[in-house]
Order: structure tokens, then sequence, then C-alpha cells
């Protein structure tokens, strides 16, 4: 009998401490399951404030600035339909918008020869800036007396009004101090009323666009044998950085760039724009191509066409 009362016990209290044991684990994962800020609110609130404010707060400048209002419908340019060319008494509009990144939005206007252009420029940013227009040695030159607009403030917009008589090269620059060093400057594209061949003293602008498509915009153009030609190289992507080289095609498929044969413009990053200025021998087949790493590859070239 006493046996039997000290099994009983002894179960008994095995007993009590299982089911003490059971409540515990119970009680512990309930705790665990319960959701963050529930009961609370203002945890799971302040949380997802802080991401909206992570979101909105304002960083290092990586693209052009948006306006605070989009832009209007610029007018069609030359060779577009419903262009109308520009004249002293009703000039065309070009929008230029001048940003914190030291560059002009866009880089290359298209004017038809003869065209009077109002040039209508918008400061995005918080740097003052200034414009100058007209021939692109005395602009890059910074000549006293090439027609200009100074103090673009922050927010402000200007006008300058130009008319290109000739065939060019035309450029467009800003001066305010590191501006231009930066690579703030841009090119007036222009249409000639009749075909001309471009000389080492007035070369001929070809405009070749790069993306973060991998491609040249045109990626075939023709030139006369003897032409020389100012390759202006604006770079429309937003991501990658870019390369033109150009020369006799077999070097040019090789990467042989040498500076006097084949020659290149290298690191050619997004938003900026280069230049170079080329003269074709009389034999060809010529090529360009961007040798940046896997750029080539993808197809990132173009050929000449040596049209007499």
């Amino acid at each position: 009998m006493t046996r039997a009362l000290v099994y009983f016990a002894a179960f008994t209290m095995m007993g009590a401490l299982f089911a003490g044991i059971l409540l515990l684990a119970f009680l512990l994962v309930g705790v665990r399951s319960t959701p963050v800020g529930v009961g609370g609110g203002s945890q799971s609130a302040e949380a997802s404030t802080a991401a909206s404010d992570a979101g909105t707060s304002a960083g290092p400048s990586t693209g052009p600035e948006a306006s605070a209002t989009p832009r209007p419908p610029a007018p069609p340019d030359p060779g577009q339909p419903g262009f109308v060319a520009g004249t002293l008494a009703k000039p065309r509009i070009v929008d230029i918008q001048v940003t914190d990144l030291l560059l002009f939005d866009p880089t290359v206007a298209t004017v038809q020869q003869g065209e009077t252009i109002t040039f209508q420029l918008t400061n995005v940013g918080k740097a003052v800036h200034e414009f100058k227009v007209g021939p692109m040695k005395d602009v890059f030159d910074d000549l006293p007396g090439t027609p200009e607009v100074a103090d673009i403030n922050p927010g402000t917009t200007k006008t300058l009004t130009y008319t290109f008589s000739g065939t060019g090269p035309y450029a467009y620059a800003c001066h305010a101090p590191g501006h231009y060093e930066n690579g703030m400057i841009g090119f007036v594209n222009i249409i000639p009323t009749t075909k001309w061949l471009g000389t080492p003293a007035k070369p001929r602008m070809i405009v070749m666009r790069m993306d973060d498509h991998l491609e040249f915009v045109p990626s075939e153009v023709s030139v006369t044998p003897g032409e020389t030609i100012l390759f202006v190289l604006p770079n429309v992507g937003s991501a990658l950085t870019h390369e033109f080289q150009i020369g006799p095609a077999d070097r040019v498929a090789l990467d042989q760039a040498d500076g006097q044969i084949v020659v290149e413009i290298d690191k050619i990053g997004p938003y900026h724009v280069e230049y170079m200025t080329y003269t074709f021998g009389s034999v060809g087949p010529y090529a360009f191509a961007c040798h940046e790493p896997g750029h080539y590859e993808a197809g990132m070239k173009g050929i000449i066409d040596l049209a007499s």
C-alpha cells in the first residue's frame, strides 16, 4: 500500500510538471506569433513613413532634372511633317534646358540653313549658367562678341535669337567657371539648302547618336572620297558609357586605334556629347564601332558608304 502511494505521488508530480511545460510552451508560441506592431499601430506607421521618406529624399543628381511641368510638344524639326522654317518675323522656338549636371538638354539642335531660331533657355537646376551660340570655333574659344545670354539664374527662362545663314559648323556652350570643362556644350546640325562637301576648314557635320540599346543611329552614313566630316557624338542613354572609333573597316574590327588612321574618342558618358573630325581617303571600306566591353559583340557598329 505504501509503495502504491509513493507511485501515485510521483505520477501526480510528473503530470503537473508536464502540464506546466505545455503551458509555458503555449505562452511562448503565442508571443512569437503575434505580428509586430499589433496593439500599437505606431511602429508600423513609422516604418511606412520612413520608407516613404527614403523613396522621396533628395540625393545626388544622376540625370537631367525634371521640369516642374512637362515640356509642351516641340515644333517639328526640318524634314518632319508640319515643319515651318523660322524667319526674322517669326522665329522658330527651340527649347533647351540647363541642368545641375552642367550639361545642356538637348545637346544637338537641328536647324535648316537660313533659319532664324529663338533659343528658349530654362534653368531647371540650382547653378547659374550662360548660353553662347555661333560658329563652333568662336563659341568654344569664348570669343568676345559672340552672341550670348549671361546669368541664367535658377528657375528662370531667357531667350536668344540667332539666324543661321551658313552651313556651319555651329555650336553652343556655357562658359561659367568649370562648366565648359565639364562638357557643357551642344551643336547645331544644319540641314543645307544645297548639297555641299566638307573640307578641313569647314567640315560637314554628321550626328551619330548612341544609346543604352547598344546601337548607333544612323548605322550607315554616306561620305564622298576625300571629304572631311565633323562627327558629333551625343550619348542619349542614361546608363552606359560608350566610345566611337572610326577608320578602315578591317582595323576597326580589330580595335586597332592608332590616333592617325584609326581614331577614337572613349568614355562618352550618359547625356554627354563629344566630337571628332575625320578626313576620308579615296579607297574604302571604312567603318565605325564602339569597343567598350561587350558593345561591339552586341552589334554596336556601322559602315561608311564612300559615294562619289
